[in-house]
């Protein structure tokens, strides 16, 4: 298969990652799409319309637009913030791995190899997952998206601007035998099948449970309730929480109150992206001994001296039955005007992502030697001047 059969646009499908796998085949990672969150954004959209639509059809609340925008608004800061600044180096140690150290090149075009590494990067992302919840400095870059006191796909896009830097040592691994190109791509489609999983409109897919994680698993998983804690860590399978010890049935008589077990009162989404490290700081500084001062940064939230690492057999804090949730109320109007507003800027985030790009050649020039970086890097061909300074002869660059 050539590259040129690649696909570099997103579908509806690959929001439910079964999309044609030949359009996500990729020679190098020049040929990526690149800002696919901003891609997937009409498909999200009319997620949101459906699941709205259902919920009405159910007699249910439709979203909070307050809420709703919040969740929204971490999205842009996590695409302008998290991937203009990190952009690349979560995946430096994997790509200078892969290069120097694999011990079997998998080949990118085959359907069978494209499958298997699906499902490996699935398995990397259930530990990784899981760290975000069982160590303590994880957990308050991932609380981020479980600050929401409600449920539905706009939660699915409330993302710590950090969240992409946590997980770089469970992927480490695969370098020895996965190219960077096929980790890059199913990183990407498995974050957005988890997207439609956050909604309350659907109940089972049947069979299908058993194998996938599915909306009611992940209604466990965001809830504060005691039984819900540290459950259901899967993104797309559900099998390694089955494997694992960490499944949860939904359990209908037991109602699921969402958020955190603390909840962050405020709709600011830069104060929920960083408040919880000032508590992280603030058990580091109580902690008596520099070793239970390191415990209480790398072991689980729930840890305190004589427990285990997650502080399971303690007794946790949870949320025992419903609360009420936080809400400011505002008129019609100054709601519509935050909707026109929030439109404006989805606008302007959309405008950034394509337009900028062809008015200023610095940063397409930037993103290109980026990109030739990493190319001559796994094809080792990396050469250094005379004054040790990387050189990039084609585009003229110096680093």
């Amino acid at each position: 298969m050539n590259s040129e059969f690649a696909n570099s646009s997103i579908s509806l499908w690959d929001m439910f990652y079964v999309g044609n796998t030949r359009r996500h085949m990729h020679k190098d990672v020049e040929h990526i799409p690149q800002h696919i969150y901003a891609q997937a954004w009409p498909y999200f959209l009319i997620l949101l319309v459906l699941e709205n639509g259902l919920r009405l059809w159910q007699k249910k609340d439709v979203l909070r637009l307050n809420d709703s925008i919040t969740s929204m608004s971490h999205a842009i800061l996590q695409e302008l913030f998290a991937k203009f600044v990190f952009r690349g180096s979560e995946h430096c140690l994997y790509f200078w791995i892969y290069a120097n150290y694999k011990i079997y090149e998998l080949p990118w075009d085959s359907t069978g190899i494209w499958c298997f590494v699906a499902i490996a990067v699935d398995f990397c992302y259930y530990w990784t997952h899981r760290a975000s919840h069982e160590i303590h400095i994880f957990w308050a870059q991932h609380q981020v998206h479980h600050s929401s006191e409600e449920f539905n796909v706009t939660v699915g896009v409330r993302q710590s601007v950090f969240q992409s830097l946590v997980g770089v040592l469970c992927y480490v691994p695969l370098a020895l035998i996965v190219p960077p190109v096929l980790l890059l791509v199913h990183q990407q489609l498995n974050l957005l099948y988890q997207i439609w999983i956050h909604t309350e409109t659907i109940s089972t897919l049947g069979p299908l449970d058993y194998v996938l994680n599915t909306p009611a698993y992940h209604r466990v998983h965001h809830g504060s309730n005691l039984y819900c804690l540290d459950k259901n860590y899967g993104g797309v399978l559900i099998v390694w929480d089955r494997i694992f010890g960490t499944f949860q049935e939904l359990r209908p008589d037991k109602p699921i109150t969402y958020g955190l077990v603390y909840q962050k009162n405020t709709f600011n989404p830069l104060a929920l992206q960083f408040f919880y490290n000032f508590h992280v700081f603030h058990k580091w500084n109580i902690m008596k001994g520099w070793k239970n001062k390191l415990r209480s940064v790398v072991k689980g939230p729930s840890w305190i001296p004589g427990l285990s690492w997650t502080g399971h057999d303690g007794r946790r804090a949870s949320v025992p039955g419903r609360r009420k949730k936080y809400d400011v109320k505002i008129s019609f109007a100054f709601k519509l005007y935050l909707l026109i507003h929030f439109v404006a800027v989805i606008y302007g985030y959309s405008i950034y992502l394509t337009e900028i790009p062809r008015l200023y050649s610095g940063p397409v020039r930037c993103e290109a030697a980026s990109r030739e970086i990493t190319s001559r890097l796994v094809a080792h061909d990396v050469t250094r001047a005379s004054d040790s300074r990387l050189v990039i002869p084609d585009l003229g660059y110096n680093y």
